[in-house]
């Protein structure tokens, strides 16, 4: 067993992988693990990290794709470490990073540490010093990216906490949520900075439909659990693109359903949440909301805001 283990997913990373693991081997504790998994690269990147030579990593794939929910999922299956990280194989990591994560951890007693640094306010949230602040308002107001935070491995174990494997993006929403409703407290630390690449054609980058699809599996598990959904923030809007009517049926049967949740706290929703959440529930149909809107209902947002509609 060791401290923490890094588990990294990767996928034809050759330009970013060596510098994302060598921060994690440079960190400032020396008792980690650094967990590789390879998702059937058909670039070097294997190579790469295979070079790389020190008896803390190991290297682990799959026989064919799996998606990054299943790499990360078979990381932390394979991970011994007291606290278990995710870091994203185009991103690095700041020598201090998770040792000022830990150490909080510790002394907060918590399962979860979040280092927002890359968004330094949100709602209800100071990021200026190192405080205790209820699990569910960092669920509501905190950017969901799984790599902000550190979490204690037993606590995720012990409550089957695993990214769903359905999804090809917004997972980490999934999982980051319903880590934080089920804990009471989180963390929240400023410290050494987390180094986020955006790449030009990413999923995190492109019009998705699975941020509605987390969204929807998120409220059934908390419902399946038990766990009440009050004052949590149901559904985000995010670079929703309703393109077709399966799509499009998909979304208003849910927003439906947790239409009088949304009703009562609209005040946890963001303008775009909210005008997307209008704008589906305004039509009974996919060619009625074809007529009255884009399906990049971000263009359709943006054209009210200039006053264009």
């Amino acid at each position: 067993m060791c401290l923490i283990s890094i588990v990294i997913p990767f996928y034809n990373a050759a330009q970013y992988i060596r510098e994302c693991v060598e921060s994690a081997l440079t960190q400032t504790l020396d008792d980690v693990e650094v967990i590789c998994v390879d998702d059937c690269s058909t670039d070097n990147s294997r190579e790469i990290v295979e070079s790389i030579v020190d008896p803390r990593m190991r290297v682990i794939g799959f026989s064919q794709n799996q998606g990054v929910s299943s790499t990360r999922n078979a990381g932390l299956r394979a991970a011994r470490g007291e606290y278990v990280y995710f870091l994203d194989s185009d991103d690095w990591i700041e020598p201090g990073y998770l040792e000022t994560m830990v150490s909080y951890a510790r002394s907060g007693k918590v399962e979860i540490v979040l280092n927002p640094n890359v968004e330094p306010s949100m709602r209800g949230i100071s990021c200026s010093k190192p405080t205790r602040y209820p699990s569910r308002l960092v669920a509501t107001y905190a950017y969901p990216s799984v790599w902000t935070r550190l979490y204690r491995r037993k606590y995720l174990i012990d409550n089957s906490l695993v990214f769903p494997e359905e999804l090809s993006a917004s997972e980490d929403y999934f999982f980051t949520k319903l880590a934080e409703s089920l804990t009471d407290y989180t963390f929240v630390v400023p410290g050494p900075a987390y180094h986020h690449t955006i790449r030009v054609g990413s999923l995190s980058t492109r019009n998705t439909f699975d941020n509605i699809r987390a969204s929807k599996l998120l409220y059934d598990e908390m419902r399946r659990r038990g766990i009440s959904t009050e004052g949590f923030k149901l559904f985000y809007a995010g670079h929703i693109l309703l393109n077709s009517a399966d799509r499009f049926d998909f979304t208003r049967s849910f927003f439906k359903e947790i239409e009088s949740g949304v009703k009562r706290e609209p005040d946890l929703y963001v303008p775009f949440d909210m005008f997307c959440f209008e704008a589906v529930l305004s039509c009974e149909t996919y060619d009625a909301f074809c007529k009255a809107y884009n399906p990049n209902l971000s263009i359709s947002f943006l054209n009210k805001r200039l006053g264009r509609e």
